[in-house]
C-alpha cells in the first residue's frame, strides 16, 4: 500500500481511538485513507475534511495510556494462592485492564510479528461474521510496519499496543459468539471467483470485498496451508451462513462507466452517502478492485451506487 503520509497529523487520533461497537476500525481507515489519497490526490479538498473528520470523531478517544504503571510489572500473582496468571490465561479470558500488561509482555518477550502469525492461525481457525478477524489484523500488521516501528516515542508505540491489545480481546474473549457455522465446503474458489461472490454478495458497507482485499493484501505473508484456510474463510464469507436469510444479491450495470464517472460516484458516496468510517475502507478497496479487476468494473460500480444510497443490498 501507498503512504504520501499526508494524513501523518491523524496518526495520534489512531492511537487513542477505541471500539464503540466491537473492534476499533480506525487504524484500517488511516491505511486506506493514506492509499486513497495516493492514488486519488484530485478530490476535492471537501473529501479529504470529510474523511479526516470520521477518524478523529467518529469512535471514541482515550487521553493517553491506561494504567500505564501496569505496564511495568514482570508478572501477575495471586496473593491469596501464589498462582501466577501468565499472559495467555488474561487475554484469552479478555480481562481488562490486565490484558494490556499481558499483550505487552508477550510483545517484549516473543516480538510484534510472531505474535501476529499467532492470531493469524487463529483467525484462520474458523470464519467470523463480517471477516473482522482477517481484515483488521491485516490492517494492524500494515499499521504497524509502515507506521508503528517509526514512532519516536515508546508511549506512542505503547499505546499502538493497548490498541491491538483490545482488537485481541475483543475478536476473541467472546469464544464461539461470532463463529459462522457452515456445511462442509467441498469445492475452494478461485481468487477470481471469491472476489466475484464478494461483490455480488458483499455483506454490511461491503465487508464481504474488505475481507478479500485485506486477505489477498496479507497473503504473501502467510504459508501455502494458511493461503487455503484463507481461501476457505473467504468462500465461508460469501456464502452468507452468517444470516438467517439468503444474502441480498448486486448484479452488475449494463454499461462501462469512464474513470471520471467513476471518481463522480464516488465523491457522492463519501458527500452524500451514510457517514460511517466504513465509506473510507469500502471506496479504497473498491477502487483496488478496479484495478486489479477490469473485467469486474460493471460490478464494482454497482457496489458503488448501492452504498451511496444505503449501507448494505
Amino acid at each position: 500500500m501507498k503512504n504520501k503520509q499526508r494524513f501523518s497529523d491523524l496518526i495520534p487520533y489512531v492511537l487513542r481511538s477505541v471500539a464503540y461497537v466491537h473492534q476499533s476500525h480506525t487504524c484500517k481507515a488511516y491505511c486506506a485513507l493514506e492509499q486513497l489519497y495516493a492514488i486519488k490526490p484530485h478530490f476535492p479538498d471537501q473529501v479529504w475534511h470529510h474523511c479526516s473528520l470520521m477518524i478523529k470523531d467518529d469512535e471514541p478517544k482515550v487521553d493517553g495510556l491506561i494504567i500505564p504503571e501496569l505496564l511495568e510489572l514482570d508478572e501477575i500473582l495471586d496473593a491469596t494462592s501464589g498462582r501466577n496468571f501468565g499472559p495467555d490465561w488474561i487475554l484469552g479470558r479478555g480481562l481488562m485492564p490486565l490484558s494490556y500488561w499481558a499483550m505487552r509482555k508477550k510483545i517484549r518477550e516473543l516480538g510484534f510479528e510472531e505474535i501476529v502469525k499467532v492470531y493469524a492461525n487463529k483467525a484462520l481457525e474458523q470464519p467470523r461474521y463480517l471477516g473482522h478477524e482477517i481484515s483488521i489484523l491485516s490492517a494492524h500488521w500494515h499499521f504497524y510496519r509502515t507506521i508503528v516501528i517509526h514512532l519516536s516515542t515508546k508511549e506512542d508505540q505503547d499505546l499502538y499496543f493497548q490498541r491491538f491489545a483490545e482488537y485481541i480481546t475483543a475478536t476473541y474473549a467472546n469464544g464461539e459468539l461470532d463463529l459462522i457455522e457452515h456445511p462442509k465446503l467441498e469445492v475452494m474458489h478461485s481468487d477470481d471467483e471469491l472476489l466475484w461472490n464478494a461483490l455480488r454478495t458483499p455483506g454490511f458497507f461491503g465487508h464481504h470485498v474488505l475481507a478479500f482485499v485485506w486477505g489477498t493484501r496479507l497473503k504473501p505473508w502467510l504459508d501455502n496451508s494458511q493461503q487455503r484456510q484463507l481461501t476457505h474463510t473467504l468462500s465461508v464469507l460469501n456464502n452468507g451462513y452468517s444470516q438467517e436469510e439468503a444474502p441480498n444479491v448486486l448484479e452488475p450495470i449494463d454499461v462501462d462507466w469512464s474513470v471520471e464517472e467513476l471518481d463522480a460516484q464516488v465523491i457522492k458516496l463519501f458527500l452524500e452517502g451514510p457517514k460511517n468510517i466504513h465509506q473510507i475502507t469500502l471506496v479504497e478497496a473498491l477502487l483496488w478492485c478496479w484495478t486489479h479487476y477490469p473485467n469486474y468494473r460493471r460490478l464494482i460500480v454497482a457496489n458503488l451506487v448501492c452504498f451511496t444510497d444505503r449501507v448494505r443490498p
